[in-house]
């Protein structure tokens, strides 16, 4: 008893606890569909973009971009993955700031090597989102 209490008291005395992570996910293209996953810890916010393929992609090229305030603050990421079926972008993150509304995006695309489907220009309902209002 003693130990839950005292890590009850250290989460308290935080006063910043971790929020849950929200996650966005677009309409797939291809057989590819595009994530992005959005938290705050502490008096930070943070996210990044995963694509996700059925098939072994020749270049899979999530995009994350973070922000907030309408973009005050704004970060962007991207990776690209060679030959791959799942690929997930480097961390992005900014300050939280009370009151403010944070979204996160990703507008990934690859090249897949199949008819019809066009390496870069992707549709926007395969562009993943979430959105995160800082309250503290």
């Amino acid at each position: 008893m003693a130990i839950g209490t005292a890590a009850l008291g250290l989460i308290l005395a935080s006063g910043t606890a971790a929020q849950a992570a929200q996650t966005g996910k677009g309409k797939a293209y291809g057989g590819c569909t595009n994530s992005v996953t959005l938290w705050r810890k502490g008096a930070t916010v943070y996210a990044n973009a995963k694509m996700t393929c059925k098939k072994t992609g020749l270049i899979l090229r999530p995009t994350v971009a973070l922000s907030g305030n309408n973009g005050k603050t704004f970060k962007s990421n991207g990776k690209a993955c060679r030959k791959a079926k799942t690929c997930t972008t480097p961390t992005v993150s900014v300050k939280a700031t009370k009151g403010w509304t944070y979204r996160a995006s990703n507008a990934g695309n690859a090249t897949l090597a199949i008819a019809g489907v066009n390496d870069y220009f992707w549709p926007t309902s395969s562009v993943a989102h979430t959105t995160y209002k800082a309250k503290s």
